[in-house]
């Protein structure tokens, strides 16, 4: 059973993501090969950070090419992204990211600047923020780590396995409060139908 790591050739020249008009980078196309070069030099950035086997990033994104890469070099990396919607108020940030006890948030560029609730919320348990954006003249997806928090040194570049947790969401439960959700390699392989392409 393929990861999300090994779920597309990373030699295809066929199109994976065509960023529409409005988007940071919009009208570029990125094939297979060139996102899984985007998703590995973002997952050799978050291990020399220290992010390692079942660390939980969270990611306060809009959909966008840099949410895709991030998720799946968490992913890539043997940890657990955990996705939130980046308009959270930030007691709303502070209980998830309290909740999977998140190493690292990945926000958009200026959210340090601009005092953005996910980052205040971040500051508040010591967890590493960095800005994510895409640099069209480099072609590249641009990680600034903003502040360590609780982050260690480099570690090794690891290699996602299906049984591990690549995802984190959180649904209501019968209390009302969030309850989250682990979802492996396999669970979303499966429930996608995904194949080597």
């Amino acid at each position: 059973m393929p990861t999300l790591s090994t779920s597309f050739s990373p030699s295809s020249q066929a199109p994976a993501v065509i960023l529409p008009t409005g988007t940071g980078a919009a009208g570029t196309e990125i094939s297979y090969a060139q996102l899984h070069d985007h998703v590995s030099s973002f997952q050799r950035r978050l291990a020399s950070f220290g992010i390692s086997t079942n660390a939980a990033v969270s990611i306060a994104l809009p959909n966008t090419l840099e949410f895709i890469v991030s998720f799946l070099a968490v992913a890539a990396q043997r940890c657990i992204a955990a996705p939130l919607n980046p308009a959270y108020k930030q007691a709303e940030f502070e209980f998830f990211i309290d909740d999977v006890k998140s190493k690292l948030i990945i926000v958009p560029q200026g959210a340090v600047a601009a005092g953005a609730p996910a980052v205040r919320a971040a500051r508040q348990f010591g967890v590493g923020v960095a800005e994510v954006w895409w640099d069209g003249a480099k072609g590249e997806v641009v990680m600034d780590l903003k502040f360590w928090g609780s982050l260690g040194g480099a570690v090794e570049v690891e290699s996602a396995q299906e049984e591990d947790v690549a995802l984190v969401l959180h649904t209501s439960g019968t209390t009302g409060r969030p309850k989250a959700v682990p979802l492996t390699h396999k669970n979303l392989i499966r429930t996608m139908g995904l194949f080597s392409r």
